[in-house]
């Protein structure tokens, strides 16, 4: 792909938001926009569901000066009501396969991003990759597709779709004359239709639709995020993901969930008009406290229920040999 003096005018970028993810969607804006000066302005369209206008502002206001040219595209999401999800997901998820949609008709590809990402490079090496005849280049989900390649047919009672690769869908390299010719969204939605309740809902769909049509990109790409992790700040720059995606319950913002990466985090988000005030970091000190308290709690009970099965099994043993001895 060739690039143009504004790589995004070529492959615009595109996200997905509702109106109680603004602090997290204009976070995620500034690291696109501070890690992309050189292709300023930046072509961006936002899917949106329940954005006030006094929000979209204040997202909009939160970027330097000059960075992004946004697009809001309102969406209404009534015809996926029927379609589950887990509950740290909204209902926009499924907005991704809308994607096309609301694109001028000579955008030729899009990147897609999740609005709980923070990008750390130039996004110009993805935009611009060869996707070889391939609909869509997304990161293996290494988790989920070991469960896959495994044969699991469920987790936790929900189905899981029988798929050759499972990748996860918070970062796309979208070809849409292909998404569209593949008829992508479609095939998604027959699937949703016989199966509603698929654990990963859009995720699932879209690995059923793009099956064995889709290129596995480099995991820099969509480094998935884990509470255990190396933080980002004991990392080098050199060693720091292209885009780190902070997927599942544990956000960095919510500081119940003691996430290893919230200092990381809130250096972005201070950027933004989102920061958070001297007394809204005071009133999560007793959070964090809480949070520290009940984790150590927690690790306390298994530690003793795990020392009192051992001591219950040496005693078993014990009583076993003295039996043995006595014979």
């Amino acid at each position: 792909m060739t690039l143009t003096p504004n790589l995004t005018a070529s492959c615009p970028l595109v996200l997905a938001c509702d109106g109680g993810y603004a602090m997290p969607l204009a976070t995620t804006l500034r690291s696109i926009a501070e890690a992309n000066r050189r292709w300023w302005p930046l072509e961006i369209y936002i899917l949106s569901n329940g954005f006030s206008e006094n929000m979209k502002r204040k997202t909009i206001d939160s970027q330097p000066e000059g960075s992004c040219s946004i697009r809001w595209a309102p969406l209404d999401l009534t015809g996926f009501a029927g379609f589950s999800t887990l509950p740290h997901i909204s209902t926009i998820a499924y907005a991704r396969l809308l994607i096309p949609s609301v694109l001028p008709a000579g955008v030729s590809r899009a990147l897609y991003l999740d609005a709980d990402i923070l990008v750390l490079d130039d996004l110009a090496p993805l935009c611009q990759l060869d996707l070889e005849g391939a609909v869509v280049g997304a990161v293996l989900d290494e988790r989920l597709d070991t469960h896959v390649k495994l044969g699991n047919t469920c987790i936790a009672g929900l189905p899981l779709p029988s798929v050759r690769d499972y990748f996860n869908d918070g970062i796309l390299l979208i070809d849409v004359a292909k998404w569209r010719s593949e008829r992508i969204p479609e095939k998604a939605l027959e699937y949703l239709e016989r199966c509603p309740h698929t654990i990963y809902g859009d995720q699932d769909a879209l690995n059923v639709a793009c099956d064995s049509v889709w290129k596995n990109l480099d995991p820099r790409w969509n480094y998935y995020q884990i509470d255990l992790e190396k933080p980002l700040s004991d990392m080098t720059p050199a060693q720091r993901p292209g885009i780190i995606h902070f997927h599942g319950w544990s956000k960095p913002w919510d500081a119940s969930s003691l996430n290893s990466n919230a200092g990381f985090y809130d250096n972005f988000r201070t950027r933004t008009l989102f920061a958070r005030t001297p007394a809204k970091k005071l009133v999560q000190v007793p959070i964090v406290i809480w949070s520290r308290l009940k984790k150590l709690l927690k690790r306390s009970a298994i530690v003793g229920h795990v020392w009192n099965r051992l001591r219950s099994l040496q005693s078993r043993d014990g009583r076993n040999s003295a039996g043995r001895l006595s014979v």
